[in-house]
């Protein structure tokens, strides 16, 4: 199983996120370099949320509870949810039809 952390922003995040971006983006490699965050950015175009992919429920909270984006306001809410991929070469759970 892979697991999304989902953040809606503040209609401000733009505006602010240069003062947290460097430390929010250290935590997020250091996520990656230890192998729990896949996949992270934000959505939209003007960008309206934020996705990342993790390796494990707790490891996803985890990382939302340190962000400097979600303790200075710029994430409103977040979420963190099981995403059961059976798609794909890096599909945790390959389903493929009947042949």
């Amino acid at each position: 199983m892979h697991v999304l952390l989902t953040y809606a922003l503040a209609p401000d995040y733009l505006d602010r996120r240069p003062a947290f971006r460097d430390a929010h983006l250290a935590l997020a490699w250091a996520a990656v370099d230890r192998g729990e965050l896949l996949l992270g950015g934000a959505v939209g175009d003007p960008v309206e949320s934020a996705l990342l992919l993790f390796v494990d429920m707790d490891v996803a909270r985890r990382f939302a509870e340190a962000d400097p984006y979600v303790a200075n306001g710029l994430v409103r809410e977040w979420r963190v949810l099981p995403w059961h991929t059976v798609v794909g070469a890096q599909a945790a759970s390959p389903v493929r039809p009947d042949a």
